[in-house]
């Protein structure tokens, strides 16, 4: 008998404000189980503006490749049909926070790029400088805006999510519904 090569998932990892949190409907909640939560603040995030979330470590034992689901919200429901919210890795090699990130970052939440050195890096040439995940397409006649974004295969343990708002309106004041979470792809042999 031959062996089968399955894929299950592990422990999520969702970027979301834990104070803030509580979706109105279940039908966009993406969590799963008891998943490991990062810091990222998407609330009034502007149209064309980035936000990074903190450092995370996915471990030194970690799945090949994840999925990513994205949830966001805007101000008065008016995104742009057609416009997007893109998604980016900025992977790093340390543990510490602020050591060996992308272009100098901070690997604190914020603004996207923070503390990036020379320090007059823009978005467009930090962005370039992470890892494409995908984009969510946005429509303008839904309240909260969720799909499928992509898949990640980090390069190393740890890194950061950058999420750029081109939905042609800024996100909602508020974190309730926002949150972005990594599946894990474990593969398992049978």
């Amino acid at each position: 008998m031959a062996n089968e090569i399955l894929v299950k998932h592990g422990t999520q990892i969702r970027f979301f404000v834990t104070g803030s949190f509580s979706p109105a409907d279940a039908a966009t909640n993406w969590t799963i189980g008891t998943p490991t939560d990062v810091v990222l603040t998407l609330s009034a995030l502007a149209d064309d503006t980035g936000q990074q979330s903190t450092k995370v470590d996915l471990g030194a034992t970690r799945a090949r490749r994840y999925a990513l689901l994205g949830c966001v919200d805007y101000t008065g429901e008016t995104p742009t049909a057609g416009g997007t919210v893109d998604y980016y890795w900025a992977p790093s090699t340390s543990a510490t926070q602020a050591n060996g990130n992308v272009a100098g970052n901070s690997g604190g939440n914020g603004v996207a790029p923070a503390g990036a050195v020379p320090g007059a890096l823009t978005l467009a040439e930090f962005v370039a400088m992470c890892i494409p995940i995908g984009s969510l397409r946005v429509s303008d006649d839904a309240a909260v805006q969720n799909g499928f974004v992509g898949y990640l295969t980090p390069p190393t343990e740890w890194g950061q999510l950058i999420v750029v708002n081109n939905g042609g309106d800024a996100f909602e004041a508020g974190d309730a519904e926002m949150h972005q979470v990594l599946v894990p792809l474990v593969d398992e042999v049978q």
